[in-house]
């Protein structure tokens, strides 16, 4: 399963189976390059108006520690299970064409889900839409342990998908909202930089659980975890919800997250083939499975996250989103190569470092140029993008793969990934183009 950097979760998939600039009419100026615009008040508050903006809590501090202990939480679960529940599946007596199904369901959850979140999110208020992702979570954990076949256990990842689509989008859009604007980009950083430690954690927890305990030990921590994650829901105390915001079933996405949602699409086409083909491809040239490579390429996730968590706020968003993409194509073209030692910990660093900074950037990016109001909107319209990537890409690939090799498969994944830095570069110029033409200058 592929992280999302990758959810406002970190979000997996596997491949072939397998986190404002003004309307015309406003009066806020941008900076260059798309560098964030200034806040009006100096001290990063919000206050409510009457057409309804989004106001911080009264203490938002608290507000993000409980988001931040949310996502460490909810990526330690559902990385732990999905190390586990393909061999759980398979002792079921399910194929490996099923284990596709397993995370296809999650997936395709979260893309009918997450784009509405936004819009529930911003009208209701986070804890009450957080709550039933909360109590779907636990419910799921409670029936896996008893479910006997194959398709049930399918179908109960239905479950695990609506309480990460419900509990990190709505996550990283409290995150952006409770913080004071000049270090939105900061505080995202941070915020992803605990669903990393989460995705890292998981799997080698996963595995030291199944020795100690088997399946049985696992579902149980899973159970404790959830337990965990609706009292912290519970403990959430966040500004209530603005009744003039939209919220119903009706369009799930937001025009102002529509370019980065563009450039996200293109990007993750090719985002799940590591997950996917590296440990084959390491495998096949005498490397074994290169277990070690996705924990490193965490590692570089992180630390470059705790080092540049500020850097998006100081430089604006598109100066560090271009080498952050850039890196990411580079990373993929290295995986492309006959693999080594040397190249997989060099693509890792790359790879790593490149996924650290580019989607909290841009969802900090598509806050900034939504208007308060529909801020939740813009995030699930980003969020729910990463899984039409993922969705689009990864069956390609696959075949891609299937018929021309593991190299053929790397190198689509830089070529998509460059695409994607083409995308942003376009959709930033026609921006501009159109600030620029509608203050006559």
């Amino acid at each position: 399963m592929a992280p999302k950097p990758p959810g406002g979760s970190e979000r997996t998939g596997i491949a072939g189976s397998a986190p404002r600039s003004p309307d015309p009419g406003s009066s806020e100026r941008t900076g260059v390059a798309g560098g964030a615009p200034r806040s009006p008040d100096p001290g990063g508050s919000e206050q409510t108006s009457v057409t309804g903006s989004a106001p911080r809590s009264h203490s938002p501090r608290r507000a993000l520690l409980i988001c931040v202990g949310l996502t460490f939480v909810l990526h330690l679960g559902m990385y732990l299970l999905t190390t586990q529940m393909p061999i759980h599946l398979l002792r079921l007596g399910g194929s490996h064409a099923q284990i596709g199904w397993l995370f296809g369901m999650t997936t395709l959850v979260g893309l009918v889900l997450r784009p509405q979140v936004g819009g529930w999110t911003d009208r209701h208020g986070a804890r009450t839409v957080m709550l039933p992702g909360a109590l779907a979570l636990i419910v799921t954990m409670l029936a896996l342990p008893v479910a006997a076949s194959p398709l049930a256990v399918i179908a109960l990842m239905a479950g695990l998908g609506v309480g990460a689509a419900l509990i990190s989008t709505t996550g990283s859009i409290v995150v952006a909202n409770e913080s004071p604007r000049d270090r939105r980009g900061e505080s995202l950083s941070l915020f992803y930089v605990f669903s990393s430690a989460g995705v890292a954690l998981g799997p080698p927890i996963g595995f030291a659980l199944a020795d100690l305990g088997g399946m049985r030990l696992n579902f149980a921590v899973l159970i404790a975890l959830s337990l965990v994650a609706i009292a912290l829901v519970l403990a959430l105390r966040t500004a209530p919800g603005n009744p003039h915001a939209p919220g119903g079933l009706g369009r799930p996405w937001s025009r102002h997250a529509l370019a980065a949602s563009l450039t996200l699409i293109v990007i993750t086409t090719g985002h799940s083939t590591v997950y996917a083909f590296l440990p084959l491809s390491a495998a096949a040239a005498g490397l074994g499975s290169a277990a070690w490579f996705f924990p490193l390429m965490s590692g570089f996730t992180i630390l470059c996250r705790l080092v540049l968590r500020r850097a998006s706020d100081r430089l604006g968003r598109a100066p560090v989103l271009v080498p952050a993409i850039a890196l990411l194509a580079l990373g993929n073209a290295v995986l492309a190569a006959p693999p080594t030692v040397l190249s997989l910990v060099a693509a890792a660093a790359l790879l790593g470092c490149g996924n650290s900074m580019l989607y909290p950037t841009l969802v900090a990016l598509v806050v900034d140029r939504a208007p308060d109001v529909e801020r939740g909107r813009a995030i699930g319209t980003l969020s729910g993008a990463w899984d039409v990537g993922v969705a689009i890409g990864a069956p390609t690939i696959a075949l891609l793969v299937q018929t021309h090799g593991y190299a053929a498969g790397f190198l689509a994944s830089a070529i998509t990934t460059a695409l994607g830095l083409t995308t942003f570069l376009l959709t930033e110029h026609h921006r501009r183009r159109s600030i620029t033409i509608a203050h006559g200058r």
